[in-house]
């Protein structure tokens, strides 16, 4: 395999470090949000407000996750001691929630351009947050 520094591309990637820092920060905002407004939260997805106030406990429990993962990703990052561990778990998180989400916009369980993007972030934060984990187990 070739060295990230003979690959235009992996050059210009954040680090492991600034990656786990964006990923932790943004899943512990999501998850304060998630848990401080779960109706207008869940309804970002494409649901009704009495489908959304149906399961806001659902959307606090996903809250509470997200909270830790993104706590436990972004002391770890800023400590730079035991990230990629939490880096794995967070972008197995994502990559579940992108499978699920994938699932319910095909069976219109949930809807529109929010849902769709929201999916695609959670695609997204699954890669960066595992290519940031295997970085740190290689490089520490």
């Amino acid at each position: 395999m070739a060295a990230p520094d003979s690959v235009p591309v992996l050059r210009r990637l954040p680090s492991a470090r600034t990656i786990g820092l964006t990923v932790g920060a943004g899943r512990a905002a999501i998850g304060a949000i998630f848990l401080a407004a779960p109706v207008s939260s869940v309804r970002l997805l494409g649901l009704d407000t009495a489908t959304a106030t149906r399961v806001t406990w659902l959307a606090r429990m996903t809250a509470a996750r997200d909270g830790v993962l993104g706590a436990g990703t972004l002391v770890s990052s800023a400590r730079r001691e035991g990230a990629g561990g939490w880096l794995l778990a967070g972008s197995v998180s994502d990559a579940v929630d992108a499978v699920v989400l994938v699932a319910a916009l095909r069976d219109g369980k949930v809807r529109g351009r929010r849902a769709q993007a929201i999916t695609a972030g959670a695609i997204g934060a699954a890669l960066a947050a595992a290519a940031a984990a295997v970085d740190v187990v290689r490089h520490g």
